[in-house]
């Protein structure tokens, strides 16, 4: 079985916006795009928006798919849409992550992410 996922690829001044998972959360403490799991009846853009608004209390505006991964997890496997995305209102809260943080394509070796972010990460050190 298929699980989709969004997560959001959000920049602002030259960084990206990383998050740590909980604690007691699966895969606890890796770092992470922001994003969730697709509910039923939604798009994956409006999937993205809603958890975003979720998790970190942002709305953001999509400025188009940046790409897509795939991670096989115990009975399901995980299909990933990331999304460039960037804030256009609220004020950045944690809601379900343990931290978040600003950082240049550079450092973002520098963090242990979750499996299915790693090509993304590997991409955006690229550009």
């Amino acid at each position: 079985m298929q699980v989709q996922v969004t997560a959001a690829i959000i920049q602002q001044e030259g960084k990206y916006l990383i998050c740590q998972r909980a604690h007691d959360d699966e895969l606890p403490l890796m770092w992470e795009f922001p994003g969730g799991k697709l509910e039923p009846g939604e798009t994956l853009e409006q999937c993205i928006i809603r958890e975003c608004k979720e998790e970190l209390g942002v709305e953001i505006r999509l400025c188009g798919e940046f790409g897509r991964t795939s991670y096989p997890y115990k009975q399901w496997e995980l299909v990933f849409a990331f999304f460039q995305a960037e804030i256009v209102a609220g004020t950045l809260t944690l809601a379900v992550h343990e931290q978040i943080r600003w950082v240049s394509a550079a450092e973002l070796k520098q963090y242990v992410f979750c499996p299915a972010d790693v090509a993304i990460v590997e991409k955006l050190m690229n550009i």
